[in-house]
């Protein structure tokens, strides 16, 4: 699951660019910021939090004295755990600010603000889940189509590979 989130960051991050080179204003941050939060990027990074917190506990299967002290103290570092999930909401809204105009952030609020983009947002995890494995078999038929056209184009020409 990790690497679907890379890759949907990596994705998400890729965008055009067509903002001005200066530093962001503030409401570009803040639009940008709800469209972080609104188009459910922020969910990925609380997951990956998540997913932190969840490897921290496994700690307590190989040392199961210290199972009680692991939970409590990582009871008590949520807020470390969110404060983490909010510096990189802040830095994503950044480089969304840097990389879409106002206007385009604005756009972009509206729609996932609006019943349609609710529904992208709810539906993403199961897509992305099925885009996933879809990505995974297009990639394995589509290199030994393209392997097998490259191997006759060389035999063609006399060549072996």
């Amino acid at each position: 699951m990790r690497p679907l989130f890379a890759a949907l960051l990596a994705l998400a991050l890729a965008l055009p660019v067509h903002a001005e080179d200066a530093a962001p204003e503030a409401d570009s941050l803040r639009l940008a910021r709800l469209v972080v939060e609104s188009s459910g990027l922020a969910r990925s990074f609380r997951a990956l939090t998540d997913a932190m917190r969840a490897d921290m506990a496994r700690g307590a299967t190989t040392r199961p004295e210290l199972a009680k002290d692991l939970q409590t103290a990582l009871s008590e570092m949520q807020p470390d755990f969110d404060a983490e999930t909010d510096a990189m909401t802040t830095r994503a809204a950044a480089l969304y600010a840097q990389k879409l105009s106002r206007r385009e952030l604005a756009d972009c609020a509206v729609f996932f603000g609006g019943a349609s983009g609710k529904a992208y947002v709810a539906a993403q995890p199961a897509l992305l889940g099925d885009l996933g494995l879809a990505v995974s078999q297009w990639r394995g038929a589509a290199s030994v189509s393209l392997m097998t056209r490259l191997r006759e184009k060389l035999r063609a020409k006399g060549k072996d590979f």
